[in-house]
């Protein structure tokens, strides 16, 4: 693997017409003859589900208001002030379903064409992917997209990861974005979960022989580490202070595991593939596992890239929180204002 990834494919623009095309054609390969309809009847379906069970909670909400002014009960009114406070709602359903169906287009062809372009291969969709973490054992509806493998000096695949578990009857979607790294040295098999807050909780568990080990400093602040007590003194050598700072510095947002001569570390969220942001984060997790875990000599030395401040910033906007706009606060308020105002109104001109 090279020390850097020529990215000019992510950066240049995109034609919208060509990236809609070679959309359309993926989908038709991945999804076979009616590929194409299905992912827009599902869109159609979800968006329907969602504007109807929004327009009952309206209607719900309108004839609360009308009987709190003397109505005596649901008209004609009710459905229409209620259907107009969902127009807002479903027509930003259908942008939003647009947008990201574009963005999704465009994101495809930026990628099929990095990966050209640095000798890669490309997969939209896996589904149900086998591979040894413990991450690949929990969940159903298991699906990998936008697979990136190399085969090259540093073997490595990485890709979002979407499952679903399930509480009960109610169903909990979670995401993921991997990147797993093979490595020749035989090193011992361990989990280091990570502290760090603000990121959803972990849905899958620990192989149950594993056990927490105390490395001591501030490192037990930023990850637990778990291993059979028999690994208790291999784990110890691999964690040196210099691989502790680089796995702080890199990793301090993901969970890693070490098993059947793999490394994976795993943000507990789907990560933005097409920033070329996060293809530096890759080259700094590839130089780390070269020169640090692996030891095999690399192309580039971890701490160069651990104090990059400007690598270092980019890589943390990778991981930022994504917070609701205000726009969208004010959004979803002001037909909750509206359906007050005009069902007052209404009411005490009729009642």
């Amino acid at each position: 693997m090279t020390s850097r990834f020529d990215d000019a494919a992510l950066r240049v623009p995109v034609d919208p017409a060509l990236a809609r095309a070679e959309g359309r054609e993926l989908i038709r390969r991945e999804g076979g003859r009616f590929g194409e309809a299905a992912a827009g009847s599902r869109i159609v379906f979800q968006a329907a589900v969602l504007v109807v069970g929004a327009g009952v909670l309206a209607a719900l909400y309108v004839l609360i208001v009308q009987l709190m002014f003397g109505a005596p009960g649901a008209d004609a009114t009710t459905v229409v002030i209620a259907g107009l406070m969902v127009v807002p709602l479903a027509v930003m359903k259908i942008r939003g379903a647009v947008r990201g169906r574009r963005a999704s287009e465009v994101g495809w062809y930026r990628l099929r064409r990095f990966t050209e372009a640095n000798g890669m291969s490309y997969t939209a969709i896996e589904k149900n992917p086998v591979r040894p973490a413990a991450l690949f054992r929990v969940g159903s509806s298991r699906v990998a997209g936008d697979l990136v493998t190399a085969t090259a000096h540093r073997p490595f695949e990485v890709a979002n990861y979407a499952y679903d578990t399930w509480t009960g009857r109610t169903r909990m979607p979670h995401t993921a974005c991997y990147a797993m790294f093979t490595v020749r040295t035989a090193l011992p098999p361990m989990t280091l979960v990570t502290a760090a807050r603000d990121l959803p909780s972990c849905a899958w568990k620990v192989p149950p022989s594993h056990r927490p080990l105390v490395i001591g400093g501030s490192f037990d602040v930023h990850f637990q580490v778990l291993c059979a007590p028999q690994d208790d003194d291999a784990v110890r050598r691999l964690l040196t202070p210099a691989v502790q700072e680089a796995l702080v510095d890199l990793a301090g947002n993901c969970d890693v595991e070490i098993v059947d001569g793999c490394v994976f570390f795993i943000a507990r969220r789907a990560l933005p593939n097409t920033d070329p942001a996060f293809w530096e984060w890759i080259e700094d997790l590839a130089a780390l596992v070269d020169e640090q875990l692996d030891r095999q000599g690399g192309s580039a030395v971890p701490g160069m890239r651990v104090a990059d401040k400007a690598r270092r910033s980019r890589r943390a906007t990778l991981f930022a929180r994504t917070r609701v706009r205000g726009t969208a606060v004010v959004g979803c308020l002001i037909p909750l204002l509206f359906g007050v105002v005009a069902t007052a109104v209404i009411s005490a001109i009729m009642w």
